[in-house]
C-alpha cells in the first residue's frame, strides 16, 4: 500500500494553493489544483483519481474532493465509470474532431463580425503583432510558453468583440485546447511551426486590412490546417 501511495500522489506543487488557506473554499481550492495537473498532464488521460489517496495529499477530506471531482466531471475533465471510479477522461481523435468544429464555428464568426463592425483598435493589433513576430523560435513545443504569442492572438479577437459570455466560453474552451495541444504535440514538428506561424500571421495582416472576409478566411484556413495536423499525428 505503501509504494501505490508513492506512485499515487505527490506534495502540492508550485504555485498550487494548500487547502485551507485563503479566502476560497476547499472545494475550490481543489478543483483548481486538480484541473491544472490534467491540462498538464501531470495527471494523465486515463489516470485513476483515487478520492482517499487525493484527500490525504491535498489535506482535505473527502467531500470537497468529490464536489470538486463532479465539477471536473461536468466540465469533460473526469469520467466516472460505475463500480470502478473516477479517471481523467481520455482524449480521442472525436475529441479533436469536435472541438476544431466548435472553434471553427466561433471564430470564424467572430472575427468577421469583429472587422465587420470596426471593432479591430489597430495599434493593438499591431502590436501583438510585433510582439509574435519576436517570439519565433522560442520556446519548447512542450512547453505551455511556446504557443501564448499564438493563443494572444485568439483571445485578442474574443476579447475586442464584447460579448463576456462568449468569452468566458473560450476562456473555458481554451483549457481542453491547451490539454489537447500538449498531449498531441509531443512531436510537434517544425514544418508544421513554420506554417502555423505565416497563417497567424495573416489572421493578423487580415485584420489590419479591415478586411471581414480575408479575416474569416485566415481563421478557417489556420484551424482546418491545425485539425489536419492533429488528425496525421494520432
Amino acid at each position: 500500500m505503501r509504494n501505490d501511495y508513492r506512485l499515487t500522489v505527490r506534495s502540492v506543487g508550485p504555485g498550487e494553493a494548500r487547502v485551507g488557506t485563503g479566502k476560497k473554499s476547499k472545494k475550490a481550492i481543489v478543483y483548481e489544483i486538480l484541473k491544472k495537473r490534467i491540462i498538464q498532464h501531470a495527471l494523465k488521460p486515463g489516470h485513476p483519481l483515487n478520492e482517499v489517496l487525493l484527500a490525504r495529499e491535498l489535506k482535505t477530506s473527502t467531500t470537497p474532493l468529490r464536489e470538486a471531482l463532479q465539477q471536473l466531471q461536468k466540465e469533460g475533465f473526469v469520467e466516472n465509470l460505475p463500480g470502478r471510479g473516477s479517471f481523467v477522461s481520455r482524449i480521442s481523435t472525436k475529441d479533436v474532431r469536435e472541438l476544431f468544429e466548435i472553434r471553427e464555428i466561433l471564430e470564424c464568426q467572430v472575427i468577421k463580425q469583429l472587422v465587420s463592425q470596426g471593432l479591430v483598435v489597430e495599434s493593438r493589433a499591431r502590436a501583438i503583432r510585433k510582439e509574435f513576430e519576436s517570439s519565433k523560435g522560442k520556446g519548447r513545443p512542450r512547453s505551455r510558453s511556446y504557443f501564448t504569442p499564438g493563443d494572444q492572438i485568439h483571445l485578442f479577437v474574443f476579447e475586442r468583440f464584447g460579448n463576456s459570455r462568449l468569452l468566458e466560453y473560450y476562456r473555458s474552451l481554451h483549457e481542453h485546447i491547451e490539454r489537447m495541444r500538449l498531449f498531441f504535440f509531443s512531436n510537434f514538428h517544425a514544418q508544421r511551426a513554420e506554417q502555423s506561424f505565416a497563417e497567424h500571421l495573416e489572421i493578423l495582416d487580415a485584420l489590419l486590412a479591415h478586411d471581414p472576409d480575408r479575416a474569416e478566411q485566415a481563421m478557417r484556413t489556420h484551424l482546418r490546417k491545425a485539425t489536419e495536423y492533429l488528425k496525421a499525428i494520432t
